[in-house]
């Protein structure tokens, strides 16, 4: 028998759907985590021409790894505006629906989403 109580939602399941608009909504601590970025790459001027190295000033948002947020986010140092595939095998095992990348000398954020398998940009700020 079906109770209103069983067709309840767990609270987890509300705040993981965050809207693109809600995402954006954080731009202040996108802002402060591609801050961060710059700084790193400032004080090793060495991963100006390596990306790979660059990844070690890469920042992650402490919700990425959340059951509580829908979305991943770290930043880019080298301003790539696409996620690589480590970046969506990460977001996909995640069981994200939207890939967030802070494009740090830009100060700009993109955002990707799981309907086109991150694909396009759906959305910058």
């Amino acid at each position: 028998m079906t109770t209103l109580e069983s067709l309840k939602k767990p609270p987890m399941y509300w705040q993981k759907r965050q809207s693109l608009q809600q995402i954006k909504n954080q731009k202040g601590m996108f802002e402060q985590l591609m801050r961060q970025t710059r700084q790193c790459m400032q004080e090793h001027p060495e991963f100006a021409n390596d990306v790979k190295g660059a990844i070690q000033c890469e920042v992650i948002h402490p919700q990425t790894l959340s059951g509580f947020s829908n979305f991943t986010f770290h930043t880019h140092p080298h301003n790539i505006d696409y996620p690589s595939d480590a970046d969506i095998k990460t977001t996909n095992r995640l069981k994200k629906e939207w890939l967030i990348i802070g494009l740090a000398d830009r100060n700009q954020v993109v955002a990707f989403n799981k309907s086109d398998g991150f694909k396009k940009i759906v959305a910058r700020f």
